[in-house]
């Protein structure tokens, strides 16, 4: 009969050869002999480990101590550098500080312009402060009417109609009104005065 194996090579029963079993007389002549050989090998082996760790060791040693040398070179200009730092710190804050308060500042400019729109015929002013936190005003009114008075508190009730003006102050207040005779005509003096808002 003729059989025939379809499988794939790898996948065939195999035809195991016994292997020759070494007799007990080799392995006790090649023990002293391998013995002989591993010594010295792992010998040469851990003393080349040795040296090759000293030499990174001192490899490494000789690294630090150039690094330490740059350090040590590098520190007159980290000490000017710090100084710098701290230098800008300090000039940076005033810059932000000072446009703070350029960004807060009353234009007084604009006050003095809209004190003097809102004027009416007859109405002059003599002398207009601000200084902290006070403001203070003083004028002077005629009316051939003699409505001095009247031209006055409407002076007052139209500058503090108006927001921007009033923006920057708590308070404006007429202190005082006071007639005088000048010639025929009689003339008011009248004084103003206003709390400004905290910048």
């Amino acid at each position: 009969m003729i059989e025939i194996n379809l499988l794939p090579e790898e996948l065939r029963n195999r035809v195991i050869k016994p292997v020759k079993q070494a007799s007990g007389t080799d392995l006790t002549k090649s023990g002293p002999q391998l013995l002989i050989l591993i010594v010295p090998l792992a010998f040469i082996l851990l003393a080349s480990a040795h040296i090759y760790f000293a030499f990174l060791v001192m490899s490494r040693s000789v690294r630090l101590n150039s690094l330490k040398a740059r350090w040590e070179k590098s520190l007159p200009e980290r000490k000017a550098l710090e100084e710098f730092n701290a230098e800008h710190s300090l000039i940076s804050g005033d810059a932000r500080e000072i446009q703070r308060l350029l960004l807060q500042r009353m234009n007084w400019s604009e006050k003095v312009r809209k004190l003097s729109v809102f004027l009416p015929d007859g109405v002059w002013l003599e002398f207009v402060s601000g200084s902290g936190k006070e403001f203070y005003l003083k004028g002077k009114a005629v009316s051939l009417d003699r409505a001095e008075v009247s031209l006055i508190r409407n002076y007052i009730e139209d500058v503090k109609s108006d927001k921007s003006f009033m923006k920057n102050f708590t308070s404006l207040d007429l202190t005082s009104i006071q007639k005088n005779t000048v010639g025929s005509y009689e003339v008011a003096d009248f004084s103003l005065t206003g709390s400004l808002k905290q910048q």
